[in-house]
């Protein structure tokens, strides 16, 4: 099948890249808990679920990156061509929303007390994560609300400068 004219919907930057830090989260977290040989021996289904996380974070990463970038990585091109095409439910928002929200509630299977932080942490990342692609598909967030983020921290900037009459951002320019 040719792939190259398939449209993967992305929404905005700051929602992208909150997906890609989720998603580094979660394969460090993973990492993490591969790297305990004790545990590895004693439990080795929870390690075959850590190597499946660690691969769901991986293909997270995949589905928000620019796909110029992926383009340029044969493997991963292949891979993702071989999820869209079987995985399609990949290429919406509303898709994507729910298998962030999946990846999430995997981690909360380890969760136990209040001393697995980390586990805590990635799943409110990847649930939060995963609920902001759920209304983003369904308009409720509208995929624009990110680029309005961006335009009022630029004006702040902006004026900030005018104020200090200093260059903060490093653009060699002052107000601009």
């Amino acid at each position: 099948k040719d792939l190259t004219n398939l449209d993967i919907e992305q929404g905005p930057a700051l929602l992208r890249f909150l997906a890609l830090f989720a998603a580094l989260g979660s394969f460090g977290c993973a990492c993490w808990r591969l790297f305990n040989i004790f545990s590895a021996l004693v439990h080795p289904v929870t390690s075959i679920l850590y190597i499946y996380i660690a691969a769901f974070a991986l293909t997270t990463m995949l589905f928000e990156a620019k796909h110029e970038w992926i383009e340029k990585v044969g493997i991963l091109d292949k891979y993702q061509n071989m999820l869209i095409e079987r995985c399609s439910f990949l290429t919406v928002m509303g898709g994507r929303g729910l298998f962030y929200f999946f990846q999430a509630t995997l981690w909360l299977t380890f969760a136990k007390s209040f001393n697995e932080i980390l586990e805590f942490a990635v799943a409110g990342a990847l649930g939060f994560v995963g609920i902001l692609h759920l209304f983003a598909h369904w308009d409720i967030m509208p995929h624009h609300l990110a680029q309005k983020a961006v335009e009022a921290k630029k004006k702040a900037i902006s004026e900030t400068e005018k104020l200090l009459k200093k260059d903060i951002d490093g653009d060699g320019k002052i107000g601009a």
